[in-house]
């Protein structure tokens, strides 16, 4: 990330639209950060739809998962034989299909990171490819650590893929 300094209060996150099952999703990535296992932020971000988000720490051999749907956490896993949520075991023959036991047997010829991606694309239908994350247009930002207690306005700074700049600062009264 040409430009960005590390800051242990904020991380860096960008998005893009892709097109998947049933439609348009948007696929983001962020570094350093957490926002796709904070049950608050999937619960608001499926409300009438479906969130998929998987992680890994940092090199080691640890790769989360969750399935939100309509506001609710219908399964998560660190390790594949402790799922959790409202319907842990609805995935059990999709992750065997894709070489994940859910049993938590692991297969040493299984890359475990590839077969969780394979599962979130069985769930959305988005293939990530190096290709696709080197080609897509990025809206980017820094997002805080921490939320903000109170508020009284918003700014949308975005530099697109061409140098263009959208600043806005809206007051809470305005939105």
């Amino acid at each position: 990330m040409f430009g960005y300094e590390y800051s242990p209060e904020s991380f860096l996150a960008g998005a893009f639209t892709v097109p998947g099952e049933g439609g348009d999703w948007t696929l983001a990535l962020e570094f350093g950060g957490d926002l796709g296992t904070r049950p608050s932020i999937m619960e608001a971000l499926s409300t009438g739809t479906r969130a998929v988000s998987h992680s890994s720490n940092g090199g080691k051999p640890m790769d989360f998962f969750h399935w939100y749907e309509d506001g609710e956490l219908r399964t998560t896993f660190e390790w594949l034989a402790n799922r959790t949520g409202s319907t842990p075991d609805e995935l059990n023959a999709v992750m065997r299909e894709v070489g994940l036991n859910p049993m938590g047997d692991e297969d040493p010829d299984v890359d475990t990171k590839a077969a969780v991606f394979a599962l979130a694309e069985r769930l959305t239908g988005v293939r990530v490819t190096e290709e696709l994350l080197a080609e897509a247009e990025y809206q980017t930002g820094e997002v805080p650590e921490d939320p903000v207690e109170e508020w009284k306005s918003i700014t949308i700074d975005i530099a697109d893929a061409h140098g263009e700049r959208t600043y806005v600062q809206l007051r809470r009264d305005q939105l």
